[in-house]
C-alpha cells in the first residue's frame, strides 16, 4: 500500500463522465422526549436539517473532492429540492450543464429523521418510472456532447427510470468509439441491460439478484458464478462490495480478494458511492486493479466512520496514513485522540506490552485472555533497541516493523504501538488505559504501572504464561538443533 499512497501524492486532474440518478439526501436532527397522542410513534423536536448530495451527485461530490474533472449528467425536477442541488453543485464547482430541469419529473429525494444517532424514519420522495422518449432523447443529447476521447464513464443506476435499456446501449456504443471505459454500480431487476459494460459493481445483495436472474446456481461461489456473469454480460470484470468482508474482483482470468478495513461504522449511507469514485480515481490513473481495489475499499472504511453522507478526500486518505495497516499507530498521540473517542463511547481500553519477538502459542494465550478483560486491546511493543538493551545484542529476531504487521493480523489486538524505552511506564501514564494486564509470575503491586491506574479506578491483571513457552526458550531450541 506504500506504492498508493506514493502515486496519490502525484495525481493530475483527469476527466470523468458521471451519468445516473441523481438525488437529494436530508437530514432532520432532533430529541425525542414523549410519544404522540395521535398515535404511538415518537415526536422528534427538530433542532437542525442538513443536505447532502446523493446518488450519482454524491459519485460525483466525490469523484470532484479528490481532484477528478467532473460532469454530471442527470434528471433534478422542477422545484424546491431540484434548485437546492443546483446550488449545493454550484457550491462544490461541479458544473451543471449536464443537469437537465424536468417538468414532469419530480426531484429524487429522502428525507431522514434522525433522534441523536439513531434514525426513526426516513420518507422517499422519488419517481421511478422509466424516462419519456423526449427526455431520454434530451439526455443522451448531453451524454454525446459532454463524453470525451479516453475518458471513464461512471454510470450510476438506483433505478429510479434514469438508466434505461436504451440509454446503456447507446453509452456502450458511444464509449467504444472515443475509447472510453464504463463502469456501472447497478440496480435490478433488470441486469441484462448491462450488456457490453466494462465493469459492473454490485455488493452483494445485488450480486444474488443477478445470480437469480440469470438463473445460476446459488450455491456456487462468488468466484464461479462471478466468471459466467462475466461471460454473459461481456464484462472485463465484475467488483463484488461484500460490506465488512472487503471487495471481490472477478474477471475470466483472474480473482482478487481485498479485505476489509476495521473501523467503528456509523453510517453505511453513501459507502457504494464512495468506492466507485475511488475506482475510477485507481483506473484513470493507470492503478493495478488489485491497488485501486484498496484504495477504494480504504476510502469507504472512512467514509462509513462518519454519521450521514461523508465525501471522502485525498486528505482523509492522508491523514489516516494508508502506508501501514490501519491497526498500527506510529504516533502515541494519534493513538490516544482514538482511545479517548472510543472511552466516550463508553469502551473499555485494556493495555498489555512485551517484545513478542518469535509469536508463540504463550503468547496467543495472553492475548486473547488479555482481549477478555474489557472491549479494546493495545498491545505495545518494545522497539528493536529497547528489545536489544533488555535481551541482549542478538535479538530481537523479528525487526519492529515486522512484530507489528504480525500482531495486528490478530483478531484479539485492536491497535498495536512501540515504545523506546526500558519500560512502559510512560506509555501507560500517556494512554491512560482502564485495565494492566502482564503475562507471567509477578505480584501485582510490582508491576510497572500498578499505582498510575489503580489510583485512576483501573484494574492490573495478571495472566499466568503457558509452560514451557517463551521466545528465549525457542531460540536456545533452534541453537540446540542446529548444532547438532
Amino acid at each position: 500500500m506504500k506504492l498508493i499512497f506514493e502515486k496519490l501524492k502525484n495525481l493530475k486532474e483527469k476527466k470523468i463522465l458521471i451519468i445516473g440518478d441523481i438525488m437529494l439526501d436530508e437530514y432532520a436532527f432532533g430529541t425525542v422526549s414523549r410519544i404522540s397522542p395521535e398515535a404511538p410513534v415518537p415526536v422528534l423536536k427538530q433542532s437542525k436539517v442538513d443536505w447532502s448530495l446523493g446518488g450519482a451527485a454524491n459519485v460525483a461530490a466525490s469523484c470532484k473532492c479528490i481532484g477528478l474533472d467532473v460532469d454530471l449528467v442527470g434528471f433534478v425536477g422542477n422545484d424546491i429540492d431540484g434548485d437546492k442541488i443546483l446550488s449545493m453543485s454550484r457550491d462544490l464547482e461541479l458544473r451543471s450543464s449536464g443537469l437537465i430541469k424536468s417538468k414532469s419529473r419530480c426531484t429524487t429525494t429522502k428525507k431522514r429523521m434522525i433522534a441523536g444517532s439513531h434514525q426513526l424514519l426516513r420518507l422517499d420522495i422519488e419517481d421511478s418510472s422509466s424516462l419519456s422518449d423526449k427526455d431520454e432523447k434530451r439526455l443522451y443529447r448531453k451524454i454525446k456532447q459532454l463524453m470525451e476521447e479516453g475518458s471513464i464513464i461512471l454510470v450510476s443506476d438506483y433505478a429510479k427510470g434514469v438508466v434505461t435499456s436504451e440509454i446503456v446501449k447507446k453509452i456502450v456504443l458511444l464509449a467504444k468509439k472515443k475509447n472510453c471505459k464504463v463502469l456501472v454500480d447497478p440496480k435490478g431487476p433488470d441486469f441484462g441491460k448491462y450488456d457490453g459494460v466494462n465493469y459492473l459493481k454490485p455488493n452483494l445483495k445485488e450480486f444474488n439478484d443477478i445470480v437469480r436472474f440469470f438463473g445460476l446456481d446459488e450455491k456456487d461461489s462468488v468466484i464461479e458464478n462471478g466468471r459466467i456473469i462475466c461471460q454473459l454480460l461481456h464484462l472485463e470484470g465484475l467488483i463484488v462490495t461484500l460490506g465488512d468482508k472487503g471487495i471481490q474482483f472477478v474477471s475470466l482470468t483472474e480473482n482478487i480478494f481485498v479485505p476489509a478495513f476495521t473501523r467503528e461504522v456509523y453510517d453505511l449511507t453513501g459507502a457504494g458511492d464512495t468506492v466507485f469514485a475511488f475506482l475510477a480515481l485507481g483506473f484513470l490513473h493507470g492503478f493495478e486493479i488489485e491497488e485501486s481495489l484498496t484504495l477504494a475499499n480504504y476510502a469507504a472504511s472512512i467514509a462509513v466512520s462518519h454519521m450521514k453522507t461523508y465525501i471522502v478526500s485525498l486528505s482523509d486518505i492522508f491523514e489516516n496514513d494508508i502506508g501501514s495497516s490501519s491497526k498500527i499507530f506510529e504516533s502515541w498521540n494519534d493513538l490516544k485522540i482514538k482511545l479517548d473517542f472510543l472511552k466516550l463511547k463508553n469502551k473499555k481500553i485494556v493495555f498489555t506490552n512485551g517484545c513478542f519477538d518469535l509469536l508463540h502459542s504463550g503468547h496467543i494465550q495472553l492475548l486473547n485472555k488479555a482481549k477478555e478483560q474489557g472491549d479494546i486491546l493495545v498491545l505495545a511493543l518494545n522497539s528493536d533497541d529497547s528489545v536489544r538493551r533488555l535481551k541482549g545484542p542478538s535479538r530481537p529476531i523479528n525487526r519492529l516493523q515486522d512484530r507489528s504487521v504480525i500482531a495486528a493480523a490478530l483478531e484479539s489486538v485492536d491497535y498495536v504501538v512501540s515504545f523506546d524505552q526500558d519500560t512502559p511506564k510512560e506509555i501507560i501514564e500517556f494512554l491512560q488505559p482502564d485495565v494492566l494486564v502482564k503475562g507471567g509470575d509477578y505480584e501485582v503491586e510490582k508491576i510497572v504501572g500498578y499505582d498510575f491506574v489503580t489510583s485512576n479506578g483501573g484494574r492490573v491483571v495478571v495472566v499466568d504464561f503457558k509452560d514451557g513457552f517463551s521466545t528465549s526458550n525457542l531460540v536456545k531450541e533452534v541453537v540446540k538443533r542446529h548444532q547438532v
